[in-house]
């Protein structure tokens, strides 16, 4: 009420008032992860391997495919986490934008498509048109393209986007999809997450650009629902070239895959995360964590899930937090985050490959970039 009668008590006295100054608009609502110093540091560590000159020899998991595959991933998981953090937190977004770019083009050198190369015989762009497979090239590499995109309507890699959005577009329209095949990552190699990756690509490219692959996007979640256990609502890791489940239903498959799918079908990826957390979640020594498979489900640990301590994954349980933070769990995202920091420390030291010797937030390289895309996920651009 003061300053009305401030005003009117001036315009009273003076006999040409200037106008009033209008109201200073009120603060911007700052999103709480901005000023979260973990996601700062994960961001910090982020730029900095987006532009380190990595090489697969820098992972060590003792398989040349495996090193290979880890340098792309993180290149694409740190381009995603960047991007992401420049959308909830524009005042980073002069620095993530740049380092998300950065990222890209690492991802795209012949470096980070080695491991594509490698098991088809030959990069990508010098196979014939209208070849199939590269599914995890093609998905996971996408969705930074897609997500620049989104966040910048004249980017630069727009070309590259188009072209692999349409590779994307002609596997997902193949008719072995309407018996319920999936795509192929390698030749006779079938993944449900893989297939996820390329979901949420394509639909994210269609928000980007306004084209519409509705239809091959049907076509391709309902293939990828024929691959949920029906017992327990996790993915199947593997397909057979028969159609059949190749693995168990698992943890690490399933949370990233709903870490994908949020993108393209919420109600679909939320299920995927409840169920997996229903199905796997528990304490080991006082903290929270995800086990790779369901109770009373025997399985062994691998690349994907990372060496498994009495059951529980280390992946499980990072990929558990994208969608903690994509779905607003608040509770759970806060425990998984205190597993993180109690048991981050360990983990990197015992997952071959995944240690840094310069450091980083946690560690390491690839954790950097899974963590920043995992704890900045929040719905679609």
């Amino acid at each position: 009420m003061i300053a009305p009668l401030c005003l009117a008590v001036f315009l009273a006295c003076s006999e040409r008032a200037p106008d009033p100054e209008p109201p200073p608009e009120p603060p911007a609502e700052v999103d709480p992860l901005c000023a979260d110093p973990f996601v700062s540091a994960l961001a910090d560590g982020a730029r900095r391997w987006a532009r380190e000159d990595l090489t697969a020899q820098d992972f060590g998991t003792g398989s040349p495919l495996f090193d290979e595959e880890w340098l792309f991933g993180t290149w694409m998981m740190a381009a995603v986490g960047l991007g992401q953090h420049a959308r909830l937190c524009p005042e980073a977004a002069p620095q993530d934008l740049p380092a998300m770019e950065a990222a890209i083009e690492r991802m795209l050198s012949p470096a980070g498509q080695a491991f594509d190369a490698r098991k088809w015989g030959a990069p990508l762009a010098e196979r014939p048109a209208g070849a199939r497979g590269s599914m995890a090239l093609l998905g996971y590499g996408g969705l930074p393209l897609a997500l620049h995109r989104a966040l910048v309507p004249d980017s630069r890699f727009a070309a590259q986007e188009q072209a692999w959005t349409e590779a994307l577009a002609v596997r997902f329209a193949d008719p072995q999809l309407a018996g319920g095949l999936l795509c192929e990552t390698y030749p006779g190699e079938r993944y449900a997450v893989d297939n996820s990756a390329g979901i949420a690509a394509l639909a994210l490219h269609d928000r980007a650009s306004g084209e519409d692959h509705a239809a091959v996007l049907r076509a391709a979640l309902a293939a990828l629902q024929g691959q949920r256990d029906p017992a327990s609502g996790l993915l199947h890791q593997s397909q057979a070239p028969d159609g059949s489940p190749r693995d168990r239903p698992r943890g690490s498959g399933t949370f990233l895959a709903a870490w994908f799918l949020h993108r393209a079908d919420p109600a679909l990826a939320r299920d995927l995360y409840e169920r997996g957390v229903q199905a796997l979640s528990g304490e080991l020594l006082g903290v929270t964590a995800m086990r790779e498979y369901a109770l009373g489900v025997e399985g062994r640990g691998d690349v994907d899930s990372g060496p498994l301590i009495a059951g529980f994954s280390v992946s499980a349980t990072g990929f558990a937090l994208g969608g903690a933070s994509a779905f607003g769990d608040e509770a759970m995202r806060a425990r998984l985050l205190r597993t993180v920091s109690l048991g981050g420390p360990l983990a990197v030291r015992v997952v071959p490959g995944l240690s840094s010797e310069e450091g980083g937030a946690t560690g390491s390289h690839l954790g950097d970039a899974i963590l920043l895309a995992m704890l900045s996920a929040e719905g679609s651009p």
